[in-house]
Formats: C-alpha cells, sequence, structure tokens
C-alpha cells in the first residue's frame, strides 16, 4: 500500500497550521460576500464609510469579520487566496496531469444543458448555505475542526453522510 496521503496530509496539515499561526484560519466563501459588495458599491457607493481607522457599513452584514474593509481594500490575503486556488488548480492541470487518465461514460456536464443548470443552482445554494453558517467546508472541516469548533464539527459530523447520499443519487 502507498503511503504518499501521509505526506500529503501532513503537508496539508502543516499549510493549515502554519495559515493558523501568520495570518488567519483558511476560508474562501467570505471573498464572494466582499465581491458582492464592491458590486453593489458601484452602484451605491455610500453604503461603504470610514470613522477614523475602521470602516463601516449601513449594512450590518457587512460590519461582521471586517467585510467592510475589504470592500474598500480588496487586495488582501483572501482575494489572493481566491486567485491563488484558481491558478493552483489550473497550473496542478496542467503540470501534473497523468498520462491515463480516468473518463466517465458519461458526464454530468455533458448529460444536457438542464443538468448544468441543476449543477450551478446546486453550487449557488451551497455557498448561499455556507454563508449562512458563517463559512464554507474548508472553513469549517479543515480550520474549525483545527481549532476544535464545535459548530465545525457538528456541520462535519451532518455533511458526510449527506454528501454520501447525494453522490450515490447521482451515480444512478
Amino acid at each position: 500500500m502507498k503511503r504518499k496521503w501521509i505526506l500529503k496530509g501532513v503537508f496539508l496539515g502543516s499549510v493549515f497550521f502554519i495559515s493558523i499561526l501568520l495570518i488567519k484560519p483558511i476560508g474562501i466563501s467570505t471573498q464572494f460576500s466582499v465581491a458582492s459588495g464592491m458590486i453593489q458599491t458601484v452602484f451605491q457607493d455610500d453604503i461603504i464609510f470610514r470613522e477614523g481607522t475602521e470602516f463601516y457599513s449601513l449594512i450590518d452584514y457587512y460590519n461582521q469579520d471586517g467585510i467592510a474593509k475589504s470592500i474598500v481594500t480588496p487586495y488582501n490575503y483572501g482575494i489572493i487566496f481566491v486567485v491563488g486556488v484558481f491558478l493552483g488548480g489550473m497550473l496542478g492541470r496542467i503540470f501534473f496531469r497523468k498520462k491515463e487518465e480516468f473518463i466517465e461514460k458519461e458526464s454530468l456536464l455533458e448529460k444536457d444543458r438542464i443538468s448544468r443548470v441543476k449543477l450551478f443552482l446546486g453550487g449557488v445554494l451551497l455557498l448561499f448555505g455556507a454563508r449562512m453558517a458563517g463559512g464554507c467546508t474548508s472553513g469549517h472541516m479543515m480550520s474549525g475542526i483545527m481549532q476544535l469548533s464545535v459548530s465545525s464539527i457538528i456541520f462535519t459530523i451532518v455533511l458526510f453522510p449527506i454528501a454520501v447520499i447525494i453522490a450515490k443519487r447521482i451515480g444512478e
């Protein structure tokens, strides 16, 4: 049995630990709230205001977790992380592609247009739920459990059986 997963797990755990130690816990869904706030300020530029060195918003949601500041100054750790996830995935696909890849008989994306719409709407609902829960799966499952957050542990215990049921249903 190959033990590459142990090395990868130790590496991933180290990255999360260093992130918490140096910057903040890893999570990505807050950046979607920042992006929506940036779009909103195009149409309504007075929703974010500054008092001294702090940024505030007329919308209470943007006053949580420094979102108001991130809307005004978007070039921060969060946006770099989002871009890094995208570029890392793309570069990994380009440089570490296996010669023989597993190809499903029929991909969900190739079935029909309705399947694509369902997948997109499922992603939108997942992101909406993640923001309502105060974080995404990487924030709850990885960073939250690492910090022994009770809400993250409960989230993970509930998420896994639901994910298995949905995966089996999609596979049918």
